[in-house]
């Protein structure tokens, strides 16, 4: 190592330091939440997670009836709740069958000013995935559609859902759906669900659908570069939106872009060589509490396959990430990850020991339990 490299490395450990609560022991719990073959469906995946205003906690999951295939197949969503903070939960229950098409790919947030849950979504109507959609309409039966439902009272109710696609998408795209895991609402109280959108021609890039209505009302925001997938943002310093973006085609470091106008448009995107991702969905989130502030970013952390779920800390609003510690090692999938009320991060991820979705799993740790490895 050079004497550069020896200086820089320093100079971040102890950065960093100050921020280390020595009263703060490290804690790690986790419980299985879905398992493959429960309930007599054949796999759970794709995790969305969110805590509502008054502190319950709400996991919404695919249930893969028959396999483990995306949409056309027949997919459901479910749903379990946690009143004391991911210690126990509730008995799993559906939240959206169809009679016909399928369901999938939720997302979830959380209106600070009203307590509102909602939950974006995909459906597919018979035969329709991303794959198989057709350009030249707004919505329809040949359209994978864009679906909100929301909850008054924590997720014990919700009424049924409405179709936004007509507001977001281009009719000349071939395809669009919502990220899953957590979305987000900005300072300014923007909603931001970012999208991944196949143009006509196939090509695939990341953007942003927002409200600045609560959710009544929708636009799509611009493409944030190209050859990009599933992405999630978080607000850094000054209402800057950063977004965190999987590559579309090659397993390769993760990208990056920023926004100074509410996630609507964004400057050139770049690569974050620390952030080695295998193609796969990711969490990320703002983490706010006493004297730290600091983003949390989880992924499968390998460029072979996906495997090895790590958890990553930044101090300074993602330029470096100098801690880090592996949650599960062995194969591991989608992530998402948000700031629990008691203090501790909350991750709901899929792992196994040689398929990764073989279960989905929520984890609890405080930052100490990263910071102490």
């Amino acid at each position: 190592m050079s004497s550069h490299e020896i200086s820089r490395r320093t100079a971040l450990l102890v950065a960093a330091a100050p921020l280390l609560d020595a009263g703060e022991a490290p804690l790690f719990e986790q419980v299985d939440l879905f398992q493959r073959g429960d309930a007599g469906i054949h796999t759970y995946r794709i995790p969305a997670l969110v805590e509502t205003r008054k502190g319950t906690l709400i996991a919404v999951v695919d249930a893969r009836h028959d396999s483990d295939h995306d949409l056309p197949a027949r997919i459901s969503l479910m749903l379990r709740r946690s009143h004391d903070h991911g210690k126990t939960w509730s008995r799993a229950v559906f939240l959206r069958r169809v009679k016909e098409g399928g369901v999938g790919d939720a997302s979830l947030l959380v209106d600070r000013n009203n307590g509102r849950v909602w939950c974006f979504h995909s459906y597919g109507p018979p035969g329709i995935g991303f794959d198989e959609a057709k350009p030249g309409a707004s919505t329809g039966p040949a359209t994978l559609q864009f679906h909100a439902m929301y909850s008054d009272d924590d997720g014990a109710h919700w009424p049924d859902p409405v179709d936004l696609t007509p507001q977001v998408k281009d009719p000349a795209w071939r395809a669009m759906f919502a990220t899953s895991g957590t979305d987000i609402q900005t300072s300014t109280g923007r909603y931001l669900v970012p999208l991944v959108v196949a143009e006509a021609d196939g090509r695939m890039a990341s953007r942003n659908a927002y409200s600045d209505d609560g959710g009544k009302t929708w636009k799509a925001g611009a493409p944030i570069g190209s050859g990009t997938d599933e992405s999630h943002n978080v607000e850094i310093a000054g209402g800057v939106i950063l977004q965190n973006l999987r590559n579309a085609s090659a397993k390769a470091p993760r990208a990056i872009a920023f926004s100074t106008d509410g996630g609507v448009t964004f400057g050139p995107m770049t690569h974050d060589a620390a952030l080695i991702d295998p193609d796969c969905n990711a969490g990320i989130t703002r983490y706010r509490r006493g004297k730290r502030d600091l983003l949390v970013f989880t992924n499968a952390a390998s460029l072979k396959r996906r495997e090895n779920l790590t958890v990553r800390l930044s101090y300074d609003s993602g330029k470096t990430w100098p801690r880090s510690r592996t949650i599960h090692p062995k194969a591991a999938a989608y992530s998402t990850v948000i700031q629990l009320s008691d203090g501790m991060i909350g991750v709901l991820y899929e792992r196994g020991e040689s398929y990764p979705a073989e279960r989905i799993t929520f984890a609890r740790f405080n930052p100490g339990w990263v910071e102490r490895n």
